[in-house]
């Protein structure tokens, strides 16, 4: 009876992580000797644990990462990166700062798993963030406008992030349309939130991505650098290495 009372007012407050844990904390409280001042907070702590848990995995889906990368498994030996600058970046105060992150360099070198990292990082610290390749972001923008239904895509899936990560910016050309979209995003985000940009491009080469657009191009520029972190990474590509290190390109070079 009291069980199903407990199990009523929790459903009512919204307070299924106390529900569930009562009864072990109970015993937990009755074994030790707790106080009930220890034992509110032992039944407040497994709510809060819960609602963080669930938070951090509806975070974890909206970001929509294509695969899960840590800061840990990044090797930093073979890229000419500041990791001192890196564990600042993942205090997450460049959120706070509405900084924002540019990873510049060569196919393979860790960009993307660089940019994968902070962002998971930004999700366990209940950050909101999204994650999206600059080719799927402009289909996405062209349908929307196409469909009358740019402000309500902007409003739903750009603007509520605290993060917003765009990957592999420089691998196509934009035309008019598509500059003018991108810029948009970029404008409607200075200073009220971060963006992370990876590309393969240097500033100056930026241009050709922008239809060419010099004027386009150094407006979405000063927006992302005015406050920004700008990381240059150099070093042979991730996969090029690891080919070499199985044999597998030396092996083709004697059979070719």
């Amino acid at each position: 009876m009291l069980n199903e009372k407990l199990n009523e007012l929790c459903n009512l407050l919204k307070l299924p992580g106390i529900y569930q844990s009562y009864s072990y904390i109970s015993d937990k409280a009755s074994n030790e000797d707790l106080s009930y001042s220890e034992y509110l907070y032992e039944i407040l702590k497994a709510e809060y644990q819960l609602r963080d848990k669930r938070s951090k995995e509806t975070l974890l889906k909206f970001a929509s990462f294509p695969k899960i990368k840590t800061i840990e498994t990044f090797d930093f030996s073979c890229a000419n990166i500041d990791k001192n600058l890196i564990n600042e970046i993942l205090t997450m105060r460049f959120i706070d700062e509405t900084k924002n992150i540019l990873l510049l360099g060569p196919s393979g070198v860790g960009k993307t798993h660089l940019a994968l990292s902070i962002g998971y990082a930004a999700t366990q610290n209940r950050i909101k963030t999204k994650f999206i390749s600059a080719s799927d972001l402009i289909l996405q923008l062209k349908a929307a406008k196409l469909q009358n239904k740019l402000d309500y895509y902007l409003k739903r899936i750009i603007m509520p992030s605290k993060l917003l990560i765009i990957d592999e910016l420089g691998y196509f050309k934009l035309d008019e349309i598509e500059s003018n979209l991108f810029f948009q995003i970029v404008n409607k985000k200075y200073e009220t939130s971060s963006i992370i940009i990876t590309t393969n491009l240097n500033f100056i080469k930026l241009k050709e991505v922008f239809n060419d657009n010099e004027a386009l191009t150094t407006a979405i520029l000063d927006r992302l650098i005015h406050h920004s972190y700008i990381i240059n990474i150099q070093g042979e590509s991730y996969r090029l290495r690891e080919k070499k290190r199985a044999g597998l390109l030396n092996f083709a070079h004697k059979t070719s």
